[in-house]
């Protein structure tokens, strides 16, 4: 009795045995799929990553480049606000002299006192004592030739 227990229990053992196995293999085989997925999803994710650190590193280029060009013009904006401001100063200064050699000839002062006084040249203190030494009409007929 002892060994026909042995036997009937023994094609038991390997039918439990082969579903063990099968039952491994099948799990082996589904993980090995998954592992494939996964994979394939870890290259893509890689690759993304690749294209981001690109995109990023043509933004970082790009913002430098804007930035040397945004520091350039307000450099050229700041020299520009300081001709303005110089050629402003310039013309202040320049126009001073012809208003107050004007108010000089009006009071009945000479070409030699306007270029004494104020350092016009000749030409303008003459020019001067001309437009505003007479009357208009008779600056305009000297103008004009007559």
């Amino acid at each position: 009795m002892g060994t026909d227990m042995w036997w009937t229990t023994m094609p038991e053992v390997w039918m439990l045995t082969a579903a063990i196995s099968l039952v491994a293999v099948v799990s082996l085989l589904s993980l090995a799929m998954t592992i494939r997925v996964q994979s394939r999803k870890l290259s893509e994710l890689r690759e993304g990553i690749r294209a981001l650190g690109a995109d990023f590193n043509a933004l970082c280029s790009g913002a430098a480049g804007v930035d040397r060009r945004i520091s350039r013009l307000e450099r050229q904006g700041l020299d520009l606000g300081h001709r303005q401001e110089t050629l402003e100063n310039q013309r202040q200064v320049g126009d001073m002299p012809y208003g107050e050699a004007i108010q000089l000839v009006q009071k009945g002062a000479s070409a030699e006192r306007l270029v004494e006084e104020l350092g016009l040249s000749q030409g303008e203190a003459e020019l001067v004592m001309l437009l505003h030494g007479m009357k208009k009409e008779d600056a305009a007929s000297v103008l004009a030739g007559g």
